[in-house]
């Protein structure tokens, strides 16, 4: 039987992504030019199986998500306290509203979503405000 839990799990965090109207582009590969500002870079950080029982596993597959705010068109400060707050908020509600998975070929899934640490990069183009989110999907699946 072929697994299609991690391109299940992309495509939906992309289409949720993408439906957030503060965010200009969404990236799921590594990118080290972002060109458009508001940016959610995502990519999966981890995996870990664990035996339940003899028939059952329990995965837990976590992304690490990025938002991104450019500041060469703003200040500091407001992209700083007014754009990335209002754009990561954005972001958390439409993971909220928008993870309906229910099931992913034929298994149960729970999700789970934290935020991380605020940074502050220099770039070519300028300083870029960095927020992280943990979005974890686990599953119940046959051994």
């Amino acid at each position: 039987m072929t697994t299609t839990i991690y391109p299940t799990l992309i495509s939906k965090i992309r289409t949720v992504l993408e439906a957030v109207t503060k965010i200009k582009v969404v990236y799921d590969y590594p990118i080290t030019k972002i060109t458009q500002y508001p940016a959610c870079i995502f990519l999966p950080s981890s995996f870990e199986n664990n035996k339940e029982t003899n028939q059952e596993n329990f995965k837990t597959y976590t992304f690490k998500l990025y938002v991104v705010i450019g500041t060469k068109q703003t200040t500091m400060d407001n992209a700083w306290s007014v754009v990335m707050p209002k754009t990561l908020d954005a972001v958390l509600q439409a993971l909220d509203e928008g993870w309906d998975f229910d099931t992913i070929a034929g298994h149960r899934v729970w999700t789970n979503v934290e935020t991380g640490l605020w940074s502050v990069s220099e770039e070519q183009d300028g300083l870029q405000i960095t927020a992280e989110i943990d979005l974890t999907a686990k599953l119940l699946t046959a051994s």
